[in-house]
């Protein structure tokens, strides 16, 4: 029984030593060491590839993967590294991925969508402590943001959302006129709230004392038809800016209210101020027109005559013609109708007036010439054949 033992040990000692002797060495490959920040450079590079190629989620992803490995390898990097630097420039690249594609959605008419990207973009943007970007330019990237939501709002017919964006730039921008005026728009056309619409104009106006803030107010009301708040409030833009620019306006909204006295008495404020001659000519003939209106003839050709003596209207040379003719002031008419004549040789009117004229002042030959070319006029050609039979008229 030992000897059977001792065998059995010996058998199992050599079996042992058999394995050990067949060994080969194994040489085991250095596992690579992880470069995270290598890695974030391939993914921000492969986020760019995306984006050129418009595919959006898939850049956003990319960058998204780059923040992260960036981030990992903040705690070994050095200052050369950048790393703050290089994951602003991934969130910048999110954020403007998101209004890219937000674009698309607009065009697709997919606004809800769009929304949900131009919220992402602005969730961004409202996170950045600048690094590179300038805080202005920050600025105004949330402003363009919130513009683009409050447009992508009002076309999908969420109205109040819009209203939302609107203050929310108005928070940041107070008193900006265009979002004031667009925000009035929502609420009057959209929303149909007049009492909110005007407030906004209103509390702006007020609070920033600007004339043209008043004007827009005004403008506002006249398209309204409500004349008595719009001279309110251009009275309230005329206390801050008494300008040749407020008296224009007000001369014509009097004009407009054919209010003709008040009108008359900017229109004379605004020459006070020595307009251009052109203007002037015009502003001259716009008190004689009002003049008219109020029936006061004699002021109404005393301001024709002003304007006439700067610029040689023809039609209203005519006016005056016609009105000297009334008053058998016929060496008037033949000055005026000349200078239409001049302007318009054809013109029957004026033809008829001076040939009438000449006729009455006893300058038969030339009473002759006018009433001869107008003898076949459809107009003035029985009168003119009449005058021309007199036996006064050279043969």
């Amino acid at each position: 029984m030992k000897l059977k033992i001792l065998c059995l040990i010996s058998i199992v000692t050599m079996l042992l030593l058999a394995a050990c002797g067949g060994n080969k060495q194994v040489v085991l490959e250095p596992v690579p060491v992880r470069n995270p920040l290598a890695l974030a450079y391939e993914a921000s590079t492969e986020g760019n590839k995306s984006y050129d190629e418009g595919l959006f989620n898939d850049a956003i992803a990319s960058y998204t993967e780059a923040i992260a490995l960036f981030e990992e390898a903040a705690p070994t990097s050095v200052p050369s590294d950048s790393i703050a630097l290089n994951i602003e420039k991934m969130n910048l690249n999110i954020a403007k991925s998101n209004i890219d594609m937000a674009g698309e959605s607009i065009t697709a008419n997919m606004y809800n969508e769009a929304i949900v990207s131009y919220e992402n973009a602005l969730s961004i943007y409202k996170a950045l402590n600048p690094i590179s970007i300038t805080k202005d330019k920050l600025k105004d990237n949330i402003l363009g943001v919130y513009n683009n939501l409050a447009i992508t709002a009002k076309s999908a017919g969420n109205y109040e959302q819009a209203i939302k964006y609107y203050d929310s730039t108005l928070a940041i921008q107070p008193n900006d006129p265009e979002i004031l005026n667009a925000k009035f728009f929502v609420l009057s056309d959209n929303i149909k709230d007049e009492a909110r619409a005007y407030t906004v104009l209103i509390e702006y106006a007020e609070a920033s004392q600007d004339a043209a803030a008043f004007i827009n107010l005004a403008d506002r009301y006249v398209e309204r038809g409500n004349t008595v708040e719009a001279g309110k409030y251009y009275m309230k833009a005329l206390a801050l800016r008494p300008d040749a620019d407020m008296y224009r306006r007000m001369a014509n909204f009097y004009r407009a209210s054919k209010d003709w006295k008040n009108a008359n008495l900017y229109l004379e404020k605004l020459v006070a101020t020595n307009p251009p001659a052109g203007e002037l000519a015009t502003i001259y003939t716009m008190i004689g027109k009002n003049y008219d209106e109020m029936g006061d003839k004699k002021k109404m050709v005393e301001y024709y005559e002003k304007s006439i003596t700067i610029d040689k209207d023809p039609q209203l040379a005519l006016l005056l013609a016609s009105y000297y003719n009334g008053t058998k002031t016929y060496s008037k008419v033949v000055t005026y109708a000349t200078i239409t004549i001049a302007a318009d040789s054809r013109n029957s009117d004026a033809l008829m007036l001076r040939g009438l004229a000449y006729y009455q002042l006893k300058n038969y030959t030339s009473a002759k010439v006018d009433l001869e070319r107008i003898q076949n006029d459809a107009k003035w050609g029985a009168q003119a054949k009449n005058l021309l039979k007199d036996k006064k008229m050279p043969k």
